[in-house]
């Protein structure tokens, strides 16, 4: 095992997302339940009999989404999107899995048949059949969604002549067929949103900026169905991409550095955590950007190399992810697990290395053999919200490969009998509808 020791860093508690999404076809099945489905928040002894939740995917063979019910692992629904290898995310409550079709301008929407009904103190929780909505967004390149408690954020970057735009969203919302709220932006970027309650923070490129990148960060608050300006960060953020969220914190990666926006006296505040002299040796930059609530643990990637960053102290670690048996590696997949407090990497050798922090050093817990065969579709990897379940794609064995990240284990490989590109989990969780 590979101990690193660090400076401390500040540690936070705040719950994490709740949980739901999916698709299928045939009449409508409701099952009342007075409690959720067991086996999630338990740290191991998993028994896949007893997995609950559904994962849904794209493909890389057609322009299909695929349902996967995880409880009786086969394939329970199948929908037509409006374009192949679209991306898959989870909406704010995880009842929707919300398909980014880029290239057609299109986001699809498919409902998990997880409902979870608010009762006073308590929830009820109906089992219906997934399925497709009719709703659906329209707009110039819909490329980066992201989502915070109960609220997620889509950004169209636009094209030249057409403004970009963000559509603010909710679990609530989306059973109604329509967004919270809309922004049109003065031109077009390749940018990012993240939104926490009303506010929304969101790129901005000037006229003469360098390209499609923005260059600065700006706040809006929400009202009703639009968003008015609040103010725009005197800090640059040239070349800005890639961005991530806690309670609090709200991050954007430049050219160099960090951004990182916290909330102040009178307002909100900016600075800038300037790039590890690694990072600059190499010419490189951080792009993207991984974070936790949880554990407030942020991690930054340029290129292949990953730093977890000390917001609170203002500086940043090289983690040391490789050892002998993926040298060479780069990351293909990366994400924290439900807890925040492990951080798994799948890289172009096979391997799945699985970093867990500690308070002050972090420490290289497992590193296993997942995938035998990388083909030319990179494998995508989503994370469970209730336990310590990862879900990696196999584009060539045409399968889903589960991992328990608390064990280093792989638990289970299911057959899908297509070539999935990007998948997401939905399903209940077990503090839904209690006491929120």
């Amino acid at each position: 095992m590979k101990l690193t020791t660090l400076p401390a860093i500040k540690m936070s508690a705040v719950a994490v997302a709740a949980a739901l999404a999916l698709s299928a076809c045939g009449e409508n099945l409701s099952v009342e339940l007075t409690d959720p489905p067991t086996g999630g928040g338990h740290d191991h002894d998993h028994d896949h009999g007893d997995r609950t939740g559904r994962l849904v995917f794209s493909s890389h063979d057609s322009d299909h989404a695929y349902v996967l019910d995880l409880h009786d692992e086969e394939i329970i629904a199948d929908f037509h999107l409006a374009g192949p290898a679209a991306s898959i995310y989870p909406s704010p409550g995880y009842r929707y899995a919300i398909a980014i079709e880029r290239s057609a301008g299109v986001v699809s929407f498919i409902d998990s048949g997880f409902e979870t009904e608010a009762h006073g103190d308590h929830g009820h929780y109906h089992e219906h059949d997934p399925a497709l909505l009719d709703f659906q967004l329209f707009g110039e390149l819909p490329t980066h969604y992201d989502w915070f408690e109960t609220r997620g954020a889509v950004f169209f970057d636009g094209v030249p002549g057409v403004a970009g735009k963000v559509k603010a969203l909710s679990d609530h919302s989306l059973s109604e067929d329509r967004v919270l709220a809309t922004l049109e932006l003065e031109r077009n970027q390749h940018g990012a949103a993240e939104i926490r309650g009303n506010d929304l923070f969101v790129s901005y490129r000037s006229a003469d900026s360098d390209g499609v990148l923005p260059d600065f960060v700006e706040v809006y608050e929400r009202h009703s169905d639009h968003f008015d300006f609040i103010q725009r960060f005197e800090e640059p953020c040239e070349g800005l991409h890639g961005s991530a969220i806690t309670s609090l914190y709200v991050t954007f990666g430049c050219r160099d550095g960090v951004l990182v926006i916290t909330e102040g006296d009178d307002g909100y505040v900016a600075d800038k955590l300037a790039n590890d002299a690694m990072i600059t040796e190499a010419g490189s930059r951080i792009g993207t950007l991984y974070a936790h609530d949880n554990t407030q643990n942020f991690v930054g990637r340029a290129a292949h190399e990953l730093y977890w960053l000390h917001l609170d102290d203002g500086d940043m670690h090289h983690i040391e992810w490789r050892g002998e048996e993926n040298a060479e590696a780069q990351v293909r997949a990366a994400g924290f697990n439900y807890s925040g407090n492990r951080f798994a990497i799948l890289d172009s050798t096979g391997h799945l290395t699985i970093v867990r922090f500690r308070t002050d050093h972090y420490e290289i817990q497992s590193v296993l053999h997942v995938i035998d065969e990388m083909g030319d579709h990179a494998p995508t990897m989503a994370f469970s919200p209730i336990n310590h379940d990862a879900f990696i794609t196999d584009p060539v064995a045409q399968e889903v490969i589960i991992v328990d990240l608390h064990d280093g284990e792989v638990e289970d490989r299911i057959e899908l009998g297509f070539s999935p590109a990007a998948v997401s989990w939905h399903g209940f969780l077990e503090d839904d509808g209690h006491d929120h």
